[in-house]
């Protein structure tokens, strides 16, 4: 979601970026890892362990770099993100499903993030965490189980990207602080571009 001081009352189009090749590359090393220590070869599972940390930053840069140069199309540009201290502590999956989600260096992507758009004078801001997937972006009503990645508000009836709400409920927190007021959000339509790394 790209937020610009100058351009409140305008829906702008938005980009998600998965981090799918960072998944990938932590899933295979998962695996090589495995299997190595089933045939009890330690030595290599640590010689695996620097590679797989190059691959994954090297992505995590790429990844940054698109988020920066997106961002430096708009006017006064500030990029909005959460602070995810704790962010960990609250993820109780199965155990594959934590692997997969815990597998996404999170904070080091927003470290990268915030020095790339130093470097070209985009401010970065951090917001509070809190329920911003669960929260309806319309109403504000709190949703008390979430399915899959689609938004349904039980009060207002509003169908949404899960991903795109909290993405609007981070640009409004960003917002109320700033004391810009609020502006709308974006429709879902094809303006909304999924980015695969």
């Amino acid at each position: 979601m790209a937020i610009s001081k100058d351009n409140l009352n305008k829906p702008s189009k938005g980009r998600f970026w998965r981090g799918a090749e960072i998944k990938r590359i932590r899933g295979l090393y998962n695996h090589i890892r495995r299997r190595l220590g089933e045939k009890k070869l330690l030595e290599k599972i640590k010689a695996i362990g620097g590679k797989e940390k190059r691959r994954v930053n090297q992505q995590l840069h790429i990844l940054a770099n698109e988020v920066v140069e997106y961002a430096r199309q708009f006017p006064k540009p500030i990029i909005a993100m959460e602070d995810l201290t704790g962010l960990r502590d609250h993820m109780m999956f199965s155990k594959k499903v934590n692997r997969k989600v815990h597998s996404m260096p999170y904070r080091k992507l927003q470290s990268y993030i915030e020095y790339k758009a130093n470097l070209v004078g985009i401010e970065v801001r951090y917001v509070k965490a809190g329920n911003t997937s669960k929260t309806c972006h319309r109403c504000g009503h709190v949703a008390r189980k979430m399915n899959g990645r689609e938004f349904r508000c039980a009060n207002c009836g509003l169908i949404y990207n899960r991903d795109l709400n909290g993405a609007v409920n981070v640009a409004y927190a960003l917002m109320r602080g700033m004391g810009w007021g609020s502006c709308d959000a974006p429709e879902l339509s094809g303006e909304v571009k999924c980015g695969k790394l």
